[in-house]
């Protein structure tokens, strides 16, 4: 089974041209893992906090450190699933229109690709790492980000992310096509 990348379509409209982006869906694999990860460490976490008998401060403290593992599993769950909904986007003689705002083409400067850093690679070959890795790795292949730098201050705006590298630079390649020359 092939990693999804994402995909964009393009729709005609009076003078101009719709683009709707739709981001890679969440690695299943990877949602798995963190909800079955918070799910071992806070069940026995609720267990110790149920039993008084467990209320001693070792106890209390492994209750604690289990939460601590189920909040982070939410956050890896929340950021693999932030921002996969489709995005809209209008190009047309005046600029590009992106959710947030509008950007006319006088004040953009360049589309880049933002690439997430080197994962993390297992130091061993077989095991439980490995396939800890390569989960991660499937979900860290659709985080490519298209941002466009503006002739103004402040950071690039983003114009669509959650995209495997070839979708995101065709995405950039079909918006540059429809910029009308200048």
């Amino acid at each position: 089974m092939t990693q999804d990348q994402g995909r964009f379509t393009r729709q005609p409209v009076a003078g101009g041209l719709r683009i709707i982006v739709h981001p890679a869906r969440p690695a299943p694999a990877f949602l798995a893992a963190a909800g079955l990860l918070g799910l071992l460490f806070g069940l026995p976490a609720i267990a110790v906090l149920i039993d008084p008998g467990r209320h001693d401060p070792v106890g209390l403290a492994s209750a604690l450190a289990g939460f601590s593992v189920v909040a982070m599993a939410a956050l890896a769950w929340r950021r693999a699933r932030r921002g996969r909904g489709p995005r809209p986007l209008l190009l047309d003689a005046a600029g590009l229109t992106l959710p947030e705002r509008h950007l006319p083409w006088a004040e953009l400067r360049a589309l880049t690709l933002r690439q997430p850093g080197p994962g993390l690679q297992a130091a061993t070959t077989a095991g439980l790492h490995v396939l800890a890795a390569r989960i991660a790795a499937r979900q860290h292949a659709a985080e490519t980000a298209l941002l466009a730098e503006t002739t103004g201050e402040g950071a690039p705006l983003l114009v669509a992310g959650g995209l495997g590298p070839a979708v995101a630079a065709a995405l950039r390649d079909a918006v540059l096509a429809a910029r009308p020359a200048q």
